[in-house]
């Protein structure tokens, strides 16, 4: 044995064996110490059976030498490999050459005993030389005395046997000689090894097997190609109804016939079948084991229907939380307008960079989108993408939400406390919504997540270090905010690194708007931008649509869509809805019913609406104002005026005719 090896690895082989075979068994046994352990089992037939059987239950056996009668009936009786001492035809003549030295003149011939029918071989082998043989077979120790006394009777002087049979001529002072040479002996303990060998690779590989399947949830079961249980869990062994030791070996389709195993052992890849076992219902899969190209068995899995449900809803809320928010891309802020095509161009440059970015802008004008789509175009864009509406939650609610708690920080907080949000969304993106309603108490503690990189939940003492990227977005004039001490310096200083101005939809112009309505009305039909509209001349359903589109954007011209994008959609959605109203009988567009619904419904909290209603006094003094500022700007350049505002020369002249 190696240096530092350990015994208890070797392999453990058990001779079997009494009498003089027993003796040679032992002897040469040693000298194969060092690559096996073994044991001696002096007994025979049924006592050495026995014998063999509790040992395995104390030591496991990797395999078995046994010879002769005895060692056969032992083969037969137990489920353990035996490597059979074999009488080689050289070492037999040599057997019966040393017994025909020691005959007598009284008793001339040469007794052969074996446990199976005598030799017809051997027996011309005698006639042709004269030896004097006299063959004899026996079947157990109960005909052994007696195969002795007929030895006698046929005048033999010497006999060659087995080791009990030696023995018993030897005490009735017969010569005897052991029918198994010691090289023969050498061979059985050599095979005897690598059988063993086989065996303990066999099961060292069924633990790591029990191992795995022991550490699963669900109902595991091996079985073999003749369907009997190998190997199986305590939970299947629950499902089953009985211990695990008590199911090894037996038919699974005798102990579970719902199971069905026949099919899977042909090969057959299974598949996931519903089935009640033990007043449960389960779900079931089989698969089929290969080896080598050979089916050796097959793996059923019952797995609890209702884990598999919770299991869903974990990576289902897990993948919300990790990629939901993500759904947007910066190319999903569409827009040909400059401010528009500026906002895209700042959003990519600060998606490269890990400062953090402050986004404002009325509501409705894409501050999320933004946010989403700079994080996916980040380095950061495999991790987590978490937000939070600041102004949708009350304080302490606010707090537990972004910086977690630990168990007991106060009455109801749950068992084994609660992880943040600012944690959850380490190694990736936070978005704070509406960043300008934050109470100033959590700014405070915001502002040190900026700048100490780590997390303190509520009721703990010991701080978590955290790398998250912070965006934040908000309607309000932070800037004013800061003035009125309504928001911290500090923190604004911390979020204003980088700075993002969305513009509302009545600065981006006329071709931005009907842009962003096609999209919403493509992707409402299931279409994509480009099949839009031409997909629509050939789909009975939505034909017409384009034409109510284009004359909605025609009464939308002057409108100053107070809502942004929101209202938008909300357009698109009454256009879908009242389609059928919105046509004269010849399908057209009517301009009145065009009126009724979209004119009448903007009415109220428009600041500017189409049609015959005028604009509010501030906002028509606000748009001259601005007309004015893009014409100045550009030298009077009337052209270049209505590209930066998105509207036609027409529209250009009608607001500076009502500004008159």
């Amino acid at each position: 044995m190696e240096a530092g090896a350990d015994a208890s690895q070797l392999p453990h082989i058990v001779t079997v064996g009494r009498y003089r075979i027993g003796r040679v068994l032992q002897k040469i046994s040693l000298l194969w110490s060092e690559q096996a352990r073994f044991t001696h089992v002096a007994a025979s037939f049924d006592e050495a059976v026995a014998q063999v059987q509790a040992l395995n239950q104390r030591q496991p056996i990797d395999a078995l030498v046994g010879a002769g009668a005895s060692g056969a009936w032992v083969r037969e009786r137990v489920d353990i490999p035996v490597s059979m001492v074999e009488v080689r035809g050289l070492d037999l003549l040599q057997a019966l050459r040393q017994a025909k030295l020691q005959v007598s003149a009284e008793a001339p011939n040469v007794g052969l005993v074996s446990f199976e029918a005598p030799s017809t071989i051997v027996a011309q082998f005698d006639q042709l030389f004269g030896l004097g043989l006299v063959q004899m077979a026996y079947q157990g120790p109960q005909d052994a005395a007696a195969c002795i006394q007929k030895l006698q009777a046929a005048g033999v002087g010497a006999v060659v046997a087995p080791g009990l049979i030696s023995d018993l001529a030897e005490q009735a002072d017969m010569p005897s000689v052991l029918l198994y040479s010691e090289k023969s002996v050498h061979q059985a303990l050599g095979d005897a090894l690598l059988l063993a060998r086989h065996k303990q690779v066999e099961r060292d590989r069924h633990r790591r097997l029990e191992t795995v399947i022991g550490q699963l949830q669900d109902g595991v079961v091996a079985v073999d190609e003749q369907g009997r249980i190998r190997a199986l869990n305590a939970r299947m062994a629950l499902l089953l109804g009985a211990e695990v030791q008590a199911l090894h070996g037996r038919l699974l389709d005798e102990v579970a016939p719902v199971l069905k195993v026949a099919q899977v052992l042909q090969g057959d890849e299974g598949g996931e079948e519903v089935v009640q076992l033990a007043m449960r219902t389960l779900v079931l899969r089989r698969a089929p084991i290969w080896e080598n190209g050979r089916l050796t068995g097959a793996l059923l899995v019952c797995r609890d229907p209702a884990v598999i449900q919770s299991a869903d809803r974990s990576l289902r809320a897990n993948r919300s939380q990790r990629g939901a928010g993500v759904r947007w891309r910066l190319e999903d802020y569409v827009g040909e307008s400059p401010a528009t095509q500026r906002v895209r161009q700042l959003a990519r440059q600060y998606a490269a960079t890990e400062a953090t970015v402050l986004i404002l802008g009325e509501s409705g004008t894409g501050k999320e989108l933004l946010a989403q789509g700079m994080h996916r175009a980040s380095r950061r864009a495999a991790q987590p993408f978490l937000a939070v509406n600041c102004a949708a939650l009350s304080e302490s609610l606010l707090e537990s939400e972004l910086f977690g708690y630990d168990e007991g920080a106060f009455t109801g907080a749950r068992r084994g406390g609660k992880t943040g949000l600012i944690e959850a969304a380490h190694t990736g993106t936070l978005f704070l919504d509406e960043i300008g309603d934050m109470p100033l108490a959590l700014q405070s503690r915001l502002l040190r997540v900026l700048q100490e990189r780590e997390v303190l939940r509520v009721g703990s003492t010991t701080p978590v270090p955290v790398d998250v990227r912070v965006m934040a977005a908000t309607h309000a004039d932070l800037a004013a905010q800061v003035e009125k001490g309504l928001f911290r310096r500090d923190l604004y200083y911390r979020l204003a690194v980088l700075r993002l101005q969305t513009s509302p939809l009545r600065e981006r112009g006329a071709a931005d708007v009907a842009l962003l309505a096609r999209r919403r009305l493509a992707s409402r039909l299931g279409l994509k931008d480009e099949q839009f509209p031409d997909s629509l001349a050939h789909t009975s359903p939505q034909a017409g649509l384009n034409a109510l589109l284009q004359a909605m954007l025609a009464h939308a011209a002057d409108y100053g869509w107070p809502g942004n994008v929101r209202e938008l959609d909300n357009w698109v959605e009454r256009l879908l809805a009242c389609q059928p109203h919105l046509c004269d009988a010849q399908g057209q567009p009517d301009a009145v019913r065009l009126a009724e619904v979209f004119v009448e419904c903007a009415a109220p909290t428009a600041p500017a609406v189409v049609g015959k209603t005028r604009l509010k006094d501030g906002s028509r003094e606000a748009e001259h104002q601005r007309v004015q500022q893009v014409l100045q700007s550009v030298d009077g350049n009337q052209t270049r005026a209505c590209e930066i505002l998105g509207i036609s020369r027409a529209t250009l002249w009608r607001r500076m005719k009502a500004a008159i």
